[in-house]
């Protein structure tokens, strides 16, 4: 109870401090006093009976120190004080509080929106109950094989998903175009996610006959059936076939992308050899079993392939599958973001170490100019801790400050940088702001302060009393002060080189992808998707008849020039790919799948419209109907690929199912960037053909249903979008129209990620370079105006203006050269981790790399600029008087 007593009084004593200082200073004084008069009566004069007094008690300060000390809680009183004391410095010191805070905050700012990101894909664990027993197989796999490893597997139960279905919805009001998933029934309860209403799928809701239902997300639940909890057990019409809902999904689920609005079960009929073997393969998700590591699933899933493949109805290559291994979910979820995430987590945490050496070398200075400050501190009785601890409370204050500054930029931020990674990837849409980040931004802000507020608090403890007394404070900083100011201003200039050449590699990627040549012409160019169910084109005539009338009335629409109809588009992220034989490249006899082509299927007037040359050859007419003789278009590259010194006119191409019939190769035209601007086609496709509409075929072997009008138009897009959708609604109201850009917007968005990229790049280095730049400033000027009295010696002993101004700008050229050059040396290894962001560049052109040291050469001389013309114009009488 004493000790408890003695606490609480001295947590009183702590923040009540106004009425016992006074009480106390009260009895001191009194105490003083009496002393004097007994000196007085001693015959002492009162000014020495006074001095007397003072030396009988010692030091003042001393006893009020150690008063509160044994009143108080030292620890917290002292904090109390040092709180203070720095709100009454950083107020009387307005711009330097600025300049440090937003300093801090564009680094402790760019730090949180990336952190926000790591936390959201890397650090949090996946939604779903014991997220580390989650796992990806890797590659695809036909209906048939997933059947045959969930009855296969010890380790895992499997499941599987279409990671872009596409679905009609029709008698809602106005037909719309969905984003779904075919998923196995299993996918809901492996996942471990419970439905917001209603149920999942149930075991065996997946095969023929038990298939007809539907889950719908959250978001399509509340746009197109108000949110009413009636929905379950309701039949809606997807893709002309009727659904029950059965459940609908809380918000926050999302699976496999945030796109997909509705799941259906997948179609699994064995008796349907071609669905359930050859079309629609997909990916694949398992949970480990209880007691089943990842390495035991890993082993065995090898010796399954390995009998799977015997029971599929054709030959497949060896090497199907070879390469199949078990991954966490996560992992795989992350996927090629993690380099991204890597690369700019590197040039953020640049340029917070830039904001914290240049606020560190602003303190420095500031501590510099506060020596007789602390000299005088110092001879009251202040220790040389007890004056770190009040610089170190300033640095963590500027710390906090920045740290609130970096938050609102991170709010706005984080939207920037999501820019760069998928944006349907759940992982990525669930990054924000949240506890985790509140908690990293806090912490950040004080060791941020701790770090930068560590050398100007070192330098402090170095006082010498008498000096600065008697220089008051001028020139007491010494040249150790200004060689660490300028270690600093080195170590900001190297790290703004690394980013800065990081841009400049990013800013060279984007112009060699603009300056590509894609093989079409965009201007003017209108498409518009439209989607009627694939059952329509049971018979294919109905199809060609729609498009034929589409393409006769789009005709009519003012300002349109021509119109045409294509199943896929150049830049599209999804791929039209089917099996083809080529003549003289037969197949070999262990395989019965041959090289994967992109396969376009066209009306004659797409070429002209897109102005995609025709090289060789003719190009398809009206002429080329469904009983004409099949033909069809290469691609140059293909031609060379497979005729390489002779004509590909003539030569025959089909597609590898037994059906198809061999089609004449009639023309040759000029190579599209198909995938995306930095390849004609993916990896995995070997060429690209065009087939005639009426002809043509999809990787279902059937007519495709989903075409894109291509209208070449001179008027504004929007009034002859909204003229498109109205005849498309005349000509059959259960056809929606599912997506309108043109094609300026489709180029444009397949740059939008490297764009964003080096627009990131190009802020983080401008804002390192301008640092930098500032500190360079800021430590020649210091330098300059420290070494006055020298300047005007050298001048009084005959040193010219340009001789002053040349060792003035040299101390600046210094500087920044060293950093160069080190930073230079650090980017020839760094870089390398951005190989994969780049396209037609090096990561260690050379062309960028003088180019950086030539605009880091003009910052110096504009750094050292002014301070250099100021010390040449200084005037030697006045030079001399300084102290």
């Amino acid at each position: 109870m004493p000790r408890l007593r003695v606490l609480l009084q001295r947590l009183r004593g702590a923040f009540s401090n106004g009425k016992l200082e006074q009480e106390f200073d009260e009895e001191l004084r009194t105490h003083i006093d009496m002393q004097v008069d007994d000196n007085q009566t001693r015959g002492m004069a009162p000014d020495e009976a006074r001095r007397a007094a003072l030396r009988e008690f010692g030091g003042v300060e001393q006893i009020r120190e150690t008063h509160r000390a044994r009143r108080s809680l030292p620890l917290i009183e002292t904090l109390l004080q040092d709180l203070r004391y720095t709100a009454r410095m950083l107020a009387k010191s307005p711009g330097f509080t600025a300049a440090a805070a937003l300093s801090l905050a564009l680094g402790i700012g760019g730090n949180a929106a990336m952190f926000s990101l790591v936390n959201a894909t890397l650090i949090r664990p996946l939604p779903y109950p014991q997220p580390d027993r989650l796992v990806r197989v890797t590659n695809w796999y036909a209906r048939g094989a997933i059947v045959a490893l969930q009855q296969q597997s010890q380790t895992m139960e499997i499941a599987a998903y279409s990671p872009d279905s596409e679905f009609n919805l029709t008698g809602q009001g106005e037909a719309v175009h969905l984003a779904g998933s075919s998923v196995t029934a299993n996918l809901f309860s492996l996942l471990g996610a419970p439905p917001e209403i209603g149920r999942t799928f149930q075991a065996g809701e997946d095969r023929a006959g038990a298939d007809r239902i539907v889950i719908l997300s959250h978001a399509l639940w509340q746009n197109k059936f108000a949110g009413d909890p009636a929905v379950i057990g309701r039949p809606i019409a997807i893709d002309g076939v009727t659904r029950e809902v059965v459940g609908v999904m809380p918000p926050e689920f999302s699976f496999p992308s945030t796109t997909v609005q509705m799941w259906t079960p997948l179609h699994l009929d064995p008796s349907d050899v071609d669905g359930f073997w050859g079309f629609g393969w997909m990916p694949l998700i398992g949970r480990l079993r209880p007691g089943a590591s990842l390495q035991q699933a890993q082993g065995e899933i090898h010796p399954m392939i390995s009998r799977i493949i015997p029971m599929m109805p054709f030959t497949m290559p060896d090497s199907t599958w070879s390469d199949t291994a078990v991954m966490p979910l996560q992992d795989d979820m992350v996927g090629d973001m993690r380099s991204r995430l890597l690369v700019l987590l590197c040039a953020v945490g640049f340029v917070l170490l830039i904001a914290c050496a240049n606020v560190a070398s602003l303190l420095l200075a500031r501590t510099a100019a506060r020596q007789r400050e602390m000299a005088i501190r110092s001879a009251l009785g202040a220790g040389p801790g007890r004056i770190m601890r009040q610089l170190l409370t300033e640095s963590v204050a500027l710390g906090i400050a920045g740290g609130g500054l970096g938050l609102l930029l991170a709010f706005e931020g984080l939207s920037v940088v999501k820019s760069v990674l998928p944006a349907d990837n759940p992982r990525v849409a669930a990054a924000g702001i949240d506890w985790r980040v509140l908690a990293f931004v806090a912490g950040l802000a004080v060791v941020t302060g701790l770090v930068f507020g560590l050398a100007p608090a070192l330098s402090a403890r170095r006082v010498n009393l008498a000096e600065s007394l008697k220089t008051r404070g001028q020139q007491a900083s010494g040249a150790s002060g200004l060689r660490l100011r300028g270690v600093l201003i080195v170590g900001e200039v190297a790290l703004a080189v690394v980013l800065v050449i990081g841009a400049g590699l990013l800013i060279k990627t984007l112009w060699r992808l603009l300056e590509l040549n894609p093989g079409f012409n965009p201007e003017q160019v209108l498409t518009v998707r439209v989607t009627p169910n694939q059952a329509s084109c049971q018979d294919p005539s109905a199809c060609v008849a729609l498009y034929e009338e589409l393409v006769r009335r789009a005709r009519g629409i003012g300002g349109v020039t021509d119109v045409a109809a294509a199943n896929t588009l150049p830049l599209s992220p999804t791929v039209p790919a089917i099996p083809v034989e080529l003549e003289d490249h037969p197949l070999r006899p262990t395989e019965e799948v041959g090289p994967m082509f992109w396969a376009a299927a066209i009306t004659p007037e797409y070429l002209p419209i897109m102005r995609i040359p025709l090289l060789e050859g003719r190009s398809f007419t009206t002429a080329d109907g469904t009983k004409a003789a099949p033909v069809a278009l290469v691609s140059a590259a293909t031609a060379r690929r497979y005729w390489p010194g002779q004509s590909a006119i003539g030569k025959h191409v089909r597609a590898v199912w037994p059906d198809q019939p061999w089609r004449t190769v009639v023309g040759v035209v000029g190579d599209v960037r198909e995938s995306h601007l930095a390849d004609n086609t993916p990896d995995w496709t070997r060429g690209s053909f065009y087939m005639p509409y009426p002809q043509s075929i999809g990787n279902d072997r059937k007519l495709p249903a989903a075409m894109t009008l291509v209208l070449r138009t001179q008027a504004d897009p929007g009034p002859v979008a909204s003229e498109v959708r109205r005849l498309v609604a005349n000509l059959n109201p259960n056809v929606p129209v599912a997506e309108v850009r043109t094609m300026d917007a489709v180029v444009a968005a397949s740059i939008s990620q490297p764009r964003s990229l080096m627009w990131l790049f190009v802020a983080f280095g401008g804002s390192a370079l301008v640092l930098a730049a500032i500190g360079t400033y800021g430590v020649v000027s210091y330098s300059a105006a420290q070494r006055t009295h020298e300047i005007g010696v050298r001048v009084a002993l005959g040193a010219s203006r340009a001789n002053i101004f040349g060792m003035v700008l040299g101390q600046s050229l210094r500087l920044v050269l060293t950093g160069l050059g080190m930073g230079a040396a650090a980017a020839l290894g760094l870089t390398r981790l951005m190989s994969s962001l780049l396209y037609g560049v090096t990561a260690t052109d050379p062309l960028i790399f003088l180019s950086v040291g030539v605009l880091l050469t003009a910052v110096a001389v504009l750094a050292g600029y002014l301070p250099a013309r100021r010390a040449a114009s200084v005037d030697p009488l006045t030079a001399l008087r300084v102290d």
